[in-house]
């Protein structure tokens, strides 16, 4: 009912309505609260205990040994083991999938100690932390067979936030004693006092009597005690950011964004990836009934340099077309029957002409090595072929509806790095390329022992048993380049490493 006197736009007394001439309307238009994201909370299940606080600091004292001798060894490996257990009991991780996952850290871990290159050392540490990061993020709830690549996201952001405040949470059951400590304030306040009086009594009577200032002659390095705080720091920060993650709130399904790119948009984007691979196909059936030889000879490219050419661009497109099609599978709404089977199609299409590329790289990297020989960079090219293959052919799987109520493609591909990861480091890569390689020098009479050289201890014993099976001058090169490392292992303790002292043992029997 309209109220005498009041005219349109007077607000009310409070201020919260505004008359429109019929009625009092709000005065601010109302707003909607939406709820942050489930991952992006950050309250915890459980509180920290003094049982976590002692288990981040150990962490960290190990971890200082580690950072100290700055090489992987047997502290590196302590690290990681201490911190799995860490999560196991003091993070009390309750899913078997979690602690299988914290073994699983463990496991690359002891590698850190096995094994001295480069190419397995880095790969070994990231799949360690990486275990005991999903370990951690999913110590109550979740699986990694059951988690798509939104969710995995989600996680990654969650632990990250969670890390940050590690320090917070460790250090909790400190401020519960602080009001337990106020008896010893007046203590704090009197060696205060005392402190200045007692320098400087002590200085003159260390000026008085060399013998008394001789007391004062401590050995005492200051900077390396604030490298150690630091790393020990750093340690147990680490620590207690996977501690608090295990503690948090568990994530609960995490799906994809409501959002949704056109079919259409999706069926073209297919399209013309369809149409480049087949007019590659046809490329490739050309060179090899030698139909394009006018293309080759005008181009100034012989057919050998052109079938040992090219692989790391072809491999680069493999990687490419697995994130495209990924992300368009994702991202596509594909709501009828027939786009979503005309998808299916296309899909099926790309991955099957991809996989071509894929055996197409493989075989040309071949002919290079067969030309050149083999180096890290090569035999890893080689991996990554057949690895991106593996999830070519579980892409294609997925596409094709297999298991379609479980998100199990996330999982089942970082199974597989892991599986390919662990035969690496089974297999040792570099005594493969030095094998390849002498396999090569028997038949060419060529060896490049300068990238021999280069190699890791893990090569060292391999060189020195198979170098007679190559000429006698290639012979003399091995055996320059294999023994001018140390013939004794002497290293600490912290920074022991199987490889090395095997490679110093293989140095004096050998050479």
């Amino acid at each position: 009912m309209p109220e005498g006197g009041s005219t349109v736009g007077q607000l009310s007394a409070d201020g919260r309505w505004r008359w429109d001439g019929t009625s009092w309307q709000p005065a601010t238009p109302a707003t909607v609260t939406r709820p942050d994201p489930g991952w992006l909370k950050v309250e915890l299940r459980t509180a920290a205990t003094w049982l976590t606080l002692a288990s981040a600091l150990v962490v960290g004292l190990v971890a200082d040994q580690w950072l100290r001798v700055g090489a992987f060894g047997l502290a590196a490996f302590l690290t990681v083991a201490i911190t799995a257990l860490s999560l196991m009991f003091a993070g009390r991780l309750m899913t078997l999938e979690s602690r299988v996952l914290a073994a699983g850290a463990v496991l690359f871990g002891a590698w850190l100690m096995v094994r001295a290159s480069p190419w397995l050392l880095w790969p070994d540490m990231a799949m360690s932390f990486a275990l005991l990061g999903l370990a951690a993020s999913l110590s109550v709830r979740g699986s990694l067979m059951d988690m798509g690549i939104a969710e995995l996201l989600a996680r990654s952001v969650h632990g990250v936030v969670h890390g940050a405040a590690g320090a917070v949470f460790v250090f909790k059951p400190l401020g519960r004693v602080r009001l337990r400590l106020g008896v010893l304030a007046p203590l704090a306040r009197g060696l205060l006092i005392a402190a200045p009086i007692a320098l400087l009594v002590a200085g003159l009577l260390a000026a008085a009597d060399p013998v008394f200032a001789s007391f004062f002659n401590l050995n005492f390095d200051f900077g390396q005690l604030v490298t150690d705080v630091l790393f020990v720091a750093i340690g147990s920060l680490v620590a207690g950011g996977l501690l608090r993650l295990a503690a948090a709130e568990p994530l609960t399904r995490v799906d994809g964004p409501i959002w949704r790119l056109g079919s259409t948009e999706g069926l073209v984007v297919l399209s013309v990836l369809d149409a480049i691979f087949a007019a590659f196909a046809v490329a490739q059936a050309m060179a090899a009934t030698g139909a394009a030889g006018n293309t080759l000879r005008a181009a100034g490219v012989t057919y050998a340099d052109y079938a040992r050419s090219g692989f790391f661009q072809l491999l680069w497109v493999a990687g490419i077309t697995a994130v495209v099609l990924i992300l368009f599978s994702r991202i596509t709404g594909l709501t009828e029957r027939t786009t979503k089977r005309a998808f299916q199609v296309l899909a099926q299409i790309a991955i099957g002409l991809t996989l071509l590329i894929v055996f197409v790289a493989f075989r040309r990297l071949s002919l290079y090595e067969e030309a050149y020989g083999f180096t890290m960079l090569r035999l890893y090219s080689h991996i990554f072929a057949v690895w991106i293959a593996i999830v070519f052919i579980l892409l294609a799987a997925e596409a094709a509806g297999v298991f379609p109520r479980r998100r199990w493609f996330v999982g089942a591909t970082s199974i597989s790095a892991m599986a390919l990861l662990l035969a690496l480091n089974l297999a040792n890569p570099e005594a493969i390329v030095v094998n390849l390689n002498i396999d090569h020098a028997r038949f060419t009479h060529k060896m490049d022992p300068q990238y021999l050289a280069e190699l890791s201890s893990d090569a060292t014993p391999t060189l020195l048993a198979n170098r007679s099976l190559v000429d006698q001058s290639i012979r003399s090169e091995i055996t320059g380049v294999a023994c001018a490392g140390p013939h004794t292992y002497s290293a600490s303790l912290a920074a022991f490493n199987w490889s090395d002292a095997a490679a110093a043992e293989a140095r004096r029997e050998g050479c």
